[in-house]
Formats: C-alpha cells, sequence, structure tokens
C-alpha cells in the first residue's frame, strides 16, 4: 500500500467520536465534486491551533449548507483547511482538503503547489512528481518548479532528470545554493568524489549554516584521500538544508503563527463583505504583530466600510507614523481630509504619497480633481495627464482631464485631437463625440471650426439614441450650420419638455439659448463653468477604502 493511501486509511481510523460534521457527509450539491473529511483527534494540538481547525470547518460546513456559494470560495476555504492540517502534520487530512480545493478550482496554481509539497514532505516523490506536473501546467514559470522537481526526481533515482532540472536553477543566485546541494548528492550517487566536493564546498560558502551538505563533504573528501581534511567536516553531522525563497511555502509556514491567521481571518471576512467581522479579526492579529502597517492600513479599511469612521482615521494616522514609506495609508488620510473639506491638509496628502512615488494613480487623479474643484486648471490639467501616463483607464479621468484642458485655455487644435484620440478609446458612450460636434459647431479657430461635420456627428447621436442632450446638440449644431428655426423649434420642446417635468431652473437655461436661435446667435457662453460633466464630485473616502487595491493587505 502506498504511503498516500495508507495515511488516508489512518485518518479514517482517527475520527472523532462525536456526531459527524457537514464536512464529513457532503450535501448533495456538492458530492460530485469534494470528497467527505472526517474529523481528527486535535487533542494534542495547542487549544488555539486546534480551535482555527475547527473554526474553518465550521465555516465550510456552513458554505457547503448555503445557497448561493460559489466553487472559488469553498475552493479557497478547503484549501486553507488543507493548509492549517499540512502545517500540524496532519497529512491526510492535508491531502483530502487540497484535493477537494483542486477539485473546486483546477485552474489555482495554489493548491496544486501546496499538494506536491506535502507529497514531497512525505517523501512520495511520484506523487509529487505528478503534482508538480499539474502544477506546472498552471504556472511553468514559478521559480522554485525546477528544484522541487530535482528532489521528487532524485527520490525516484532518475539522476539524468534531477541533475537537468537543478541545473536550470543553479545560475538563479537566490537558488544556486540548493540547486548545487541537489547536484552534490547526484555526484555522490555517481561516484563523482570531485564533483561532489567541489559542489558541497561552495553550498557551504553560499550558505556556512547549511550544515547538512558538512558530513557529505567529509564523505567526498574520504574518498578522494583528503581525510585530515575530512576529518572536521565529519565531525559536523547537520540536518540544515540550504535555504531558498519560496513565497507559497513561506505563506504556508507562517500559517503556525497566531497573526497571520487573524489576518487571513480578515480577509475571509472582507470577501463576504462583513466589514465588521474583518475589523475584529484584525484587530486580534494587530495585537500579536503591532507593527504591521499594511495591515493596520486594512484594519482602517474595515472600520471605515463597518461605520467607525473616526477610528478608521486614528488608525491610518497609526500607521502614517508606523510605515512612512506606505503610500496606501497617506493617500487613504488624504482623501478622508479632502473630503472633510480640508483641501491644505489633503494637498499635502498627496503630494507626499507623490513624492514617495510619483506615477501613484489614486493620489494624481484625486489631487487633480481638488485642483478642478478648485479652479486651478493647469495644474489639475498637468495632473490628470500624468495620472492617464501612469496607466489610469476610468473615463470620467480623461472627461475631466479634456476640462481641465478647455478651462485653463488651451487651444482648440489641441482640444480637437485629444477628443478624437479618446473617443477611440472610449467609444461608447459617445460623451467624446457629443464634445467633438460641440466643439466643431463653435470653435472660432481657422481650419477647426466645420458646422457640416459637427452637423453629421449629431445627426448620427440623435438617431441613434434621442435624448434631450442629443436634441440640445442637435439645435446647436443646426444653428452653427445656420438653421436657426429649426434649432429653435428643437430648443423650444426641449424647453417645454423640461418645464412639464418640473426642471425649471434649467428651463431657464434652456430658454436662454432658444432666444439666442430666435435672435439668429449662437449661445454664449457656449462652455458653462458649471458644467456638471467637467466637475468632479467631492472626494468620497467609501469608494477607495472599498475598492483601491492594496497589493499587500498585510
Amino acid at each position: 500500500m502506498k504511503r498516500g493511501a495508507f495515511a488516508a486509511v489512518l485518518f479514517l481510523g482517527l475520527i472523532a467520536q462525536g456526531a459527524a460534521d457537514i464536512l464529513s457527509e457532503v450535501p448533495q450539491a456538492w458530492a460530485d465534486r469534494v470528497a467527505p473529511i472526517p474529523e481528527q483527534r486535535l487533542a494534542e494540538l495547542e487549544t488555539e491551533k486546534a480551535a482555527r481547525i475547527r473554526e474553518t470547518r465550521t465555516r465550510l460546513g456552513d458554505m457547503l449548507g448555503a445557497a448561493g456559494v460559489g466553487a472559488d470560495e469553498l475552493a479557497a476555504l478547503y484549501g486553507r483547511l488543507g493548509a492549517l492540517y499540512a502545517v500540524q502534520r496532519m497529512y491526510a487530512g492535508a491531502e483530502l482538503a487540497l484535493r477537494n480545493a483542486r477539485s473546486l478550482d483546477p485552474q489555482s496554481f495554489q493548491w496544486a503547489y501546496y499538494a506536491a509539497h506535502i507529497a514531497l514532505e512525505q517523501g512520495e516523490a511520484e506523487q509529487a512528481l505528478r503534482l508538480l506536473a499539474e502544477a506546472t501546467q498552471i504556472d511553468p514559470a514559478y521559480p522554485t518548479l525546477p528544484l522541487r522537481r530535482g528532489e521528487a526526481l532524485l527520490g525516484l533515482n532518475r539522476l539524468e532528470e534531477a541533475g537537468a532540472a537543478y541545473e536550470q536553477v543553479s545560475v538563479v543566485p537566490d537558488l544556486r545554493a540548493a540547486a548545487l546541494y541537489g547536484l552534490a548528492q547526484i555526484d555522490l550517487l555517481r561516484r563523482d568524489w570531485e564533483g561532489a566536493a567541489a559542489k558541497y564546498s561552495e553550498v557551504l560558502e553560499l550558505q556556512p549554516r547549511a550544515d547538512a551538505a558538512q558530513y557529505a563533504l567529509g564523505q567526498a573528501l574520504v574518498r578522494l584521500g583528503r581525510r585530515d581534511e575530512a576529518r572536521a567536516h565529519l565531525a559536523q553531522r547537520g540536518v540544515i538544508k540550504p535555504a531558498y525563497a519560496d513565497a507559497l511555502v513561506e505563506e504556508l509556514r507562517s500559517l503556525q503563527m497566531g497573526a497571520r491567521f487573524y489576518f487571513e481571518e480578515a480577509l475571509a471576512a472582507v470577501e463576504r463583505l462583513d466589514y465588521a467581522a474583518a475589523a475584529t479579526a484584525f484587530a486580534a492579529g494587530l495585537a500579536e504583530e503591532p507593527a504591521n502597517t499594511r495591515a493596520r492600513t486594512s484594519y482602517a479599511r474595515a472600520l471605515w466600510l463597518s461605520g467607525r469612521k473616526d477610528e478608521a482615521e486614528a488608525e491610518l494616522r497609526h500607521a502614517v507614523v508606523g510605515g512612512p514609506e506606505q503610500t496606501l495609508p497617506r493617500f487613504l488620510l488624504a482623501v478622508v481630509e479632502d473630503a472633510a473639506d480640508d483641501p491644505a491638509a489633503a494637498i499635502a496628502g498627496y503630494r507626499m504619497v507623490l513624492a514617495i512615488d510619483p506615477e501613484h494613480e489614486g493620489a494624481l487623479s484625486y489631487l487633480a480633481n481638488l485642483n478642478l474643484r478648485q479652479g486651478d486648471y493647469a495644474d489639475a490639467a498637468s495632473l490628470f495627464k500624468r495620472a492617464i501616463d501612469s496607466g489610469v483607464t476610468q473615463m470620467p479621468v480623461f472627461v475631466h482631464y479634456w476640462g481641465a484642458l478647455l478651462r485653463a485655455g488651451t487651444g482648440d487644435a489641441v482640444l480637437r485631437n485629444r477628443l478624437l484620440d479618446f473617443d477611440k478609446r472610449f467609444p461608447e458612450p459617445p460623451v467624446f463625440r457629443y464634445l467633438l460636434a460641440k466643439l466643431l459647431a463653435t470653435s472660432k479657430e481657422t481650419g477647426i471650426a466645420d458646422a457640416d461635420r459637427a452637423l453629421g456627428i449629431a445627426r448620427q447621436l440623435h438617431e441613434s439614441q434621442p435624448i434631450p442632450p442629443h436634441t440640445e446638440l442637435l439645435a446647436l449644431t443646426l444653428a452653427a450650420a445656420g438653421n436657426f428655426k429649426q434649432a429653435q423649434q428643437l430648443q423650444e420642446s426641449l424647453v417645454e419638455m423640461a418645464r412639464m417635468t418640473g426642471a425649471l431652473v434649467h428651463a431657464v437655461t434652456l430658454e436662454q439659448a432658444a432666444a439666442s436661435y430666435r435672435a439668429g446667435q449662437l449661445p454664449e457662453p457656449v462652455w458653462s463653468l458649471q458644467d456638471p460633466m467637467f466637475l468632479p464630485p467631492p472626494a468620497n473616502p467609501d469608494a477607495p477604502m472599498r475598492n483601491y487595491p492594496a497589493g499587500q493587505p498585510y
């Protein structure tokens, strides 16, 4: 019987004597996707570690019995349960949980890689190799895959393939010591004492603490007849192999730490939009790891979204002091100050963020909006351009950028070219075609004014969507083309509609344009400084608190 199969059978014998939980008897709705995971005795674990496993099982049970739960949500929680079992060396439970996670989310590299890691820890080289192949299909670029593959192949005595795998990463500085250690093991098996001695020696030069290389080096030196030199190495039997960075394995091991568990709890609560629970979990994690600025920033966001805004602001200020190089807490605090109508503090905050990261999209666009609201049009236009160059893709930013250029006195040729570019980027809704028609109909610059083209655009927009703004645009372009009578008729129909719907203030504005058409003139001013299209709304922290990407949330 394979060790993995034996472990599964053994696991079945360790079921707790109490009533089976829902994970032990999977509901019919999920029975074809996941396998039962019997409860395991947790009496030998520390109370807190056992509680984490029980809590995760309980949450999984709740999700399995609930309606509208997605497979990816279940996969994430099964993967978490597998990881919790794995760090406690409860391999049978870990294997079952990760198998379920892979079944539910077969494109997740993490679960396949974790399963391979667990197989390697148990000495199941063949199973590990199969799982590593699965992981490689998902993300062949993960940096430590060749090392893990070499480890599995070496365990199967497939030395040629193992050597090729290790050679793949032997030139990567952070992985070289581990790769040389594997290649040296192959040299020993091939009785290449010279090669083994050279490689083990380099391993110890790179990582003196990797004492697992000491005895093996001594053995190679003895075979080379260098007994005096070998004696010191043979006396240093050790078990520490060369270390290397493996983000996923480090993440797995970190689950043994309390803070990490609570932070994961918090993120799971955020995914459920339970911000109060997220705040509670972040607070628990910060009690164990108070210097974690990223987690404190996430805590502040959860506090804000659960209605505890004063506490959230205080935590953001704490995070700014604790992590002066971190941009996210500074940015969010600046948005809070912006919303509180403290432009001086907000501007200072945005500029501090930009001093750290000159391409920070949030600080660039929010500061641009603030400048635009304050009438600093040239500065606003410059900041909007930087935001767009940095990668901002939201259409309102482009609209506000064009509005800032307009109000800053930019020439019509530049304004036209920007509209043409933006319309290609955002063909729907046709905001930029609307603005282009208005510009071409009213421009006084030679080579820009084009009443016929403006009228053609307006007709097309009105035919496809006869809404009041398009009717008003059609009236303007008709007047620009000299047809004031039809322009007047269209405009007066808009006036009547506004009055009928109770929009009396807007009716007055519309009537002023109708009067201009009756007088054979275009309305003035063409571009109102109060046009809501070009006025960003006041800053609202709710959106960035909820949606602004954190990168690393803790």
